[in-house]
């Protein structure tokens, strides 16, 4: 307003004829000291305005979260209010319960010192089976490593009995190589139940009721002694075979039991002959007419029982070792 007034008398002096030069001069710089005057009033004042209208949003502003904070306290009463009512409803409840509690377990007294004296003798028959159970881990746990080293007996063993089939094998393939010549002249090899049987018909070995070896027979024999010095490791049983057919002998040989007996020796002592072969891997045995091949009702059949059998077979002295 001050500056207002001060605008108004520099007017009237400017237009005022009367005015000297000096007061004219000074009216002039209190006119433009007053037009600055004016203008910073108005910055000023358009700055009031903005901060004006800056604070009248503001405070639109708190008066809406004013509200909303007045409404968010209402429903926050309301909802105690609610919880308030529910606590007292549950507690209501909850005495009920209470009450109820009380009378059962008055009721049910005699009911809990009987059941106690059950659980009492439930947990004696516990620890006792807890004991059986623990026995029993006990033995389950040495059937284990029982289990365990049998497991490995087996693997020993089957390693052990695929050697001897190997063996078996080798001495069927060494038999047959030696044996060869003699194949057509009645003479049979055969692998089985992990042996290997050399066949020989009584027309290779002996005459008719003779336990004397032919030399086509030593022949034969001379080359399974040389296959038997090369391997050890194999056992022999020798075994005569007849027909059924009665034999009237004298002397020392008197039936079919007899003679079978003598040919199993007569072919031993001929192996014998390779000094390389120990008389302890040898057994010989007469089984006279009581193991045939086929049946005596022919004369051809009765031919195919006359025969001695050498039974090779590895030894299984080692596998008997690792089963005790």
């Amino acid at each position: 307003m001050k500056k207002i007034i001060c605008l108004s008398a520099i007017l009237t002096l400017v237009f005022s004829s009367c005015v000297s030069t000096k007061k004219y001069q000074a009216l002039e710089s209190e006119k433009s000291k007053c037009s600055k005057q004016l203008s910073e009033a108005r910055i000023s004042n358009r700055e009031l305005k903005s901060m004006n209208e800056e604070l009248k949003a503001e405070l639109d502003k708190q008066k809406k979260e004013l509200q909303n904070t007045q409404l968010l306290s209402q429903n926050y009463k309301e909802q105690a209010e609610e919880n308030d009512r529910a606590y007292k409803d549950m507690k209501q409840q909850l005495d009920q319960l209470n009450e109820r509690l009380q009378e059962t377990l008055s009721n049910k007294s005699q009911n809990l010192k009987q059941l106690n004296e059950e659980l009492i003798k439930t947990r004696a028959t516990l620890d006792k089976r807890a004991e059986e159970l623990d026995n029993q881990e006990n033995e389950l746990k040495m059937l284990k490593i029982e289990f365990a080293q049998k497991e490995e007996m087996l693997a020993q063993l089957q390693a052990r009995l695929e050697e001897k089939e190997k063996e078996v094998e080798e001495i069927h393939r060494k038999i047959s190589d030696a044996l060869l010549g003699f194949a057509d002249k009645g003479l049979s090899i055969e692998r089985k139940n992990g042996k290997v049987y050399v066949s020989m018909e009584e027309k290779l070995l002996f005459a008719s009721g003779s336990w004397t070896v032919s030399k086509e027979g030593e022949d034969a024999l001379r080359e399974i002694a040389t296959v038997l010095a090369n391997n050890p490791e194999i056992d022999v049983m020798v075994e005569g075979h007849t027909d059924n057919v009665p034999m009237n002998g004298k002397n020392q040989v008197k039936d079919n039991w007899d003679l079978s007996v003598m040919r199993a020796s007569a072919i031993t002592k001929i192996l014998l002959k390779n000094g390389k072969i120990s008389p302890k891997r040898i057994i010989p045995s007469g089984r006279g007419e009581y193991c045939p091949i086929v049946d005596n009702s022919t004369k051809e059949s009765r031919a195919k029982n006359r025969r001695t059998e050498i039974i090779l077979t590895p030894k299984f002295e080692e596998l008997i070792d690792i089963i005790k």
